[in-house]
């Protein structure tokens, strides 16, 4: 419909210049060399409109053969583009071989050839090739040019996967002379410095990784953790006050609130003997963020003032009066303090609550020294059926019977 409409309006138009044009021609003369040239105007306009064809002309077939090779390049890069999708695709569908194949089909054409080695080095680290992954991660450095970082990085996580520490650590002090560092490489190298237990190395890499643009805090808290664990830990197997002092000193305002963390200092301080700090340490846990294992080891406390002690912690009970592990914290605190029969009611409601070995064992032994042995027995024998799962499917033995059939045996014999 546009296509007639255009039709019709270039006739009309065209049918007007004519009335125009045979109404007066026109006269343009030019003089060009010492010549004058005459002709009429429409004779002009053609002759404009040829030589502005005969120039395009003339300019297309220069440019032919660049024309030609930029359109075979622009195919060439197309095809390498199909590729790389059709590998991805078969990839992610588990067809680690024919993806590995198809992406190196087209790899010198395409215009990253570095994602086409570092994606088929995937796939052939999925086939268990290491040979083959090794190769792509070589041929993906040649041609990174500047930008080596996704290589090397991806060559990190290879080796961290197959449990080679020090050559991803070599990868990523590689990374780290590029200048070309991220996220993700400081993130590797904590983990390397983690699992090699250099906490020394993790603790100076922490203040990068706190301000590094990518990386949470709680990622940061995750990473270097255990590193804290283990030196607090550590000093606490030493018996070394000056040094867990000193670790705790350098643990981080956000890592020092995770009960893991404060449960590892108050168990090392108490290890150290200093449990008045240990005793600090985990009320204020406790209070600021209720935890089990805090609690538990708040029972463990054996402070100079064991009263002050049990009344902080029976402090709590009005808030968790049916907490198993709270009742079992007061309990021990309670025998420390020398109230046994307070101890053993606690314990019972424990029990009762949710047993636990550790408070059957306790219990049992109370009641030994308190020269209830039966009482004692009965506590070992349901510490032993929690233990097992059930109690022993026994029939009742009647005394009378078994004596009759013992004479029996003894006359016979």
């Amino acid at each position: 419909m546009k296509s007639g409409l255009y039709i019709a309006a270039a006739m009309i138009v065209a049918g007007l210049l004519a009335n125009i044009v045979l109404g007066d021609p026109g006269y343009v003369a030019l003089r060009f060399a010492g010549r004058l040239i005459e002709m009429s105007a429409v004779t002009f306009v053609l002759v404009l409109a040829a030589a502005y064809f005969a120039v395009r002309l003339l300019i297309r077939i220069f440019t032919a053969r660049r024309s030609w090779k930029t359109a075979q390049e622009a195919r060439r890069q197309e095809r390498a583009r199909r590729s790389f999708a059709q590998g991805i695709l078969e990839l992610s569908e588990g067809n680690w071989e024919t993806a590995e194949n198809t992406l190196t089909r087209h790899v010198r054409e395409a215009e990253s050839p570095a994602a086409h080695y570092l994606t088929a080095a995937r796939a052939a680290d999925l086939q268990g090739a290491s040979d083959r992954r090794d190769e792509w991660l070589a041929r993906a450095l040649e041609v990174s040019g500047d930008r080596r970082a996704p290589a090397l990085i991806m060559q990190a996580e290879v080796l961290l996967k197959h449990k080679q520490m020090q050559a991803a650590l070599a990868t990523l002090e590689q990374l780290e002379a590029t200048k070309e560092q991220n996220a993700r490489g400081l993130l590797l190298l904590a983990r390397v410095y983690r699992q090699t237990g250099d906490w020394q190395k993790l603790q100076a890499l922490e203040p990068r990784l706190r301000s590094t643009r990518g990386i949470t805090a709680a990622m940061v808290d995750e990473t270097v953790a255990q590193v804290h664990l283990d030196r607090l830990q550590e000093a606490g197997s030493k018996c070394d006050l000056t040094e867990l002092r000193a670790a705790w000193k350098e643990t981080s305002k956000s890592l020092a609130r995770h009960p893991e963390i404060v449960v590892a200092y108050a168990r090392a301080s108490m290890a150290c003997g200093d449990h008045e700090a240990a005793e600090a340490a985990l009320r204020d846990c406790i209070n600021k963020q209720w935890n089990e294992s805090a609690v538990l080891a708040y029972g463990e406390l054996e402070t100079d003032q064991p009263l002050k002690t049990l009344d902080r912690a029976e402090a709590w009970l009005p808030e968790h009066s049916d907490d198993a592990a709270l009742l079992f914290t007061c309990a021990q605190l309670a025998t420390r303090a020398e109230l046994y029969g307070k101890a053993r009611s606690f314990l019972e409601t424990s029990i009762a609550i949710r047993p636990r070995l550790e408070a059957y064992q306790l219990l049992a032994n109370l009641m030994d020294q308190l020269g209830e042995r039966e009482r004692s027995l009965k506590a070992l024998n349901d510490a032993l059926a929690f233990a097992v799962g059930r109690k022993a499917n026994l029939p009742k033995i009647r005394a009378r019977r078994f004596q009759e059939r013992r004479l029996t045996d003894r006359r016979r014999s």
